[in-house]
């Protein structure tokens, strides 16, 4: 750390948790930092000369609600705590020891910025992604030391001043991918595209924890009648209802559904309720072939015991109008199974599958491929089906 970053380096180190983080620390370097307290050097933040300018930027940027400072740094340089309480002289504020610290810090009064929430939260979906991620090797990358988890409702305690249209106590669901609302893609109004997206629980921290911290313009109020449980899963329906607003079913077509986790059977109910006639569910888990039974949401096939294109071909001499690969991996029995001129609707990921298709077989029967990729404005349509019970989840 260069002596110019600082007024006094030797007794004042500055390290902050901002953005997604909910305190800015202030300590020397032998400060015992809790482990679940993640911090970055300020000092390495360009054009900053010095400790006081780094708070005031902060200060400009953050809601301050309270300030704790050690004993040792008043003895220490004098001009230097003076020069910052005089900075934040209107704040509330107190003394504390290097060895007080520590257990001060979780209850301490949390930084956000303006358009911020903290939100208490009650339930916590486990992803497919974040399996993904804690497999090994793993299947998907997030940033190392990050808290997973993305799936999730809360309760709002705390809220940036810009913050209207939330209130504390009210009950939100999270859109885990802020967007930037200025590249390319956000003016298209594509903001599941954003060329700056930033995806909580795998790049920066996510809601396996007791408190989150969350852009207010991705957090939307969903009915406390609405339980935790299911609130939780608003995410993954979001999701699905961008996929399913690719196509347009109609009642009497048919489809097909590969991969019975939560999104296919979420696709499965929305496709039942739509009128379609024939809806296949293709599965390889007992597990899952016996719970999708359990539902009654369609004609579920043991592809492992029974095949799917016999039975499908039977049923519907040419195929179904549309199926809906979950998986990640099963574009060429898609392709297989949809009638000409249907349509193929890519949902799961899966970044270890390479497949070689004959690009033929989309030519010649006129086929339409169509990728899609986390929600897309979809978060309040999701949140009026659980809302008003449009599918079943019980």
């Amino acid at each position: 750390m260069k002596e110019d970053r600082l007024l006094n380096p030797d007794i004042c180190h500055v390290v902050a948790a901002l953005c997604h983080t909910q305190y800015l620390v202030i300590a020397d370097p032998g400060l015992p930092i809790p482990e679940n307290v993640r911090v970055i050097d300020i000092s390495i933040k360009k054009g900053i000369p010095s400790f006081i300018d780094v708070l005031t930027a902060v200060k400009e940027e953050f809601v301050i609600e309270s300030y704790i400072y050690a004993l040792e740094m008043e003895a220490a340089n004098r001009c230097l705590f003076d020069e910052m309480n005089d900075l934040l002289k209107e704040l509330p504020s107190k003394k504390i020891s290097h060895n007080d610290f520590k257990g001060l810090l979780p209850n301490a009064s949390a930084i956000i910025r303006t358009g911020e929430c903290i939100l208490c939260l009650l339930a916590v979906s486990i992803c497919g992604t974040d399996v993904h991620i804690t497999a090994v090797p793993p299947g998907y990358i997030a940033k190392p030391n990050t808290v997973l988890g993305h799936e999730f409702v809360g309760e709002v305690i705390k809220k940036g001043s810009a913050v209207s249209h939330l209130e504390i106590g009210d009950r939100v669901v999270v859109n885990p991918n802020d967007y930037c609302g200025v590249c390319v893609y956000c003016r298209k109004n594509m903001p599941n595209e954003c060329q700056n997206i930033i995806p909580l629980g795998i790049e920066y921290d996510g809601a396996f924890a007791k408190y989150c911290m969350v852009s207010s313009k991705v957090a939307y109020k969903i009915s406390k009648d609405v339980p935790i449980e299911i609130a939780a899963c608003t995410e993954p329906l979001a999701c699905a209802i961008n996929g399913l607003n690719k196509v347009n079913m109609k009642p009497g077509e048919n489809a097909v559904i590969i991969g019975c986790g939560p999104i296919g059977i979420m696709i499965a109910m929305f496709a039942k309720a739509s009128g379609i006639s024939n809806i296949y569910l293709l599965e390889t888990i007992p597990y899952r072939i016996d719970f999708t039974r359990s539902l009654d949401i369609g004609r579920v096939i043991d592809v492992k015991n029974e095949s799917a294109k016999d039975i499908i071909y039977a049923d519907t001499e040419i195929g179904t109008d549309y199926v809906f690969d979950v998986t990640g991996s099963q574009i060429i029995p898609s392709i297989d199974l949809v009638r000409k001129g249907g349509k193929v609707v890519l949902f799961g990921v899966n970044k270890k599958s390479v497949s070689q298709i004959a690009q033929c077989e989309v030519t010649t029967k006129e086929i339409s491929v169509l990728g899609t990729w986390l929600a897309n404005a979809t978060f309040p349509e999701a949140i009026k089906v659980l809302e008003k019970k449009a599918i079943l989840y019980k």
